[in-house]
């Protein structure tokens, strides 16, 4: 992989901060002001992931910083560990540090921090201050048809108000 790959049903904005070896899944959206550096290591983000304004991510490793589908990286959230599984939230402010692994239908809630070295387990929700964990008993489907029916209206919407990069 070399530079910045963009499969054809990603939408980009031209006013964010990408550099560094990345590919961008179908579906996936990338709104203005967001950041995407790959440091040392390439980052592969999967399909159909939501990264809002001021969310960074950012691979600081000499490996690969592999990211699943479906995700939602709200405001200033920032992603700097080891690989993010399927359908998790990283909430405002939200921060996944080091070489932490954050498994599938997680959350990390406002303003939570997970250690440098954690390995989040599938449906665990980080929350509160002083911080907390718990396991989701959900099933994550609420989440599920919320982010494609807002997938479904960004994707309608932001090409009317931004410049959008095109794709490969």
């Amino acid at each position: 992989m070399y530079g910045l790959q963009i499969a054809p049903q990603a939408l980009v904005c031209k006013n964010t901060i990408i550099e560094g070896d990345i590919q961008i899944g179908n579906g996936t959206v990338v709104h203005v002001g967001a950041s995407i550096i790959a440091k040392n290591g390439p980052i592969i983000i999967g399909s159909n992931n939501i990264i809002c304004e001021r969310a960074t991510i950012i691979n600081n490793h000499n490996i690969p910083l592999v990211i699943g589908d479906d995700n939602l990286f709200e405001t200033d959230a920032l992603v700097g560990g080891c690989g993010i599984g399927h359908r998790n939230i990283v909430q405002v402010r939200g921060k996944v540090y080091g070489s932490c692994v954050v498994g599938n239908n997680c959350v990390v809630g406002a303003a939570c921090t997970t250690e440098p070295s954690d390995n989040i387990p599938d449906n665990t929700v980080l929350f509160g201050s002083p911080q907390a964990r718990r396991t989701r008993a959900d099933g994550n489907t609420d989440h599920i048809a919320m982010h494609r029916k807002h997938l479904e209206y960004i994707h309608e919407m932001l090409p009317r108000y931004n410049h959008i990069v095109e794709a490969d």
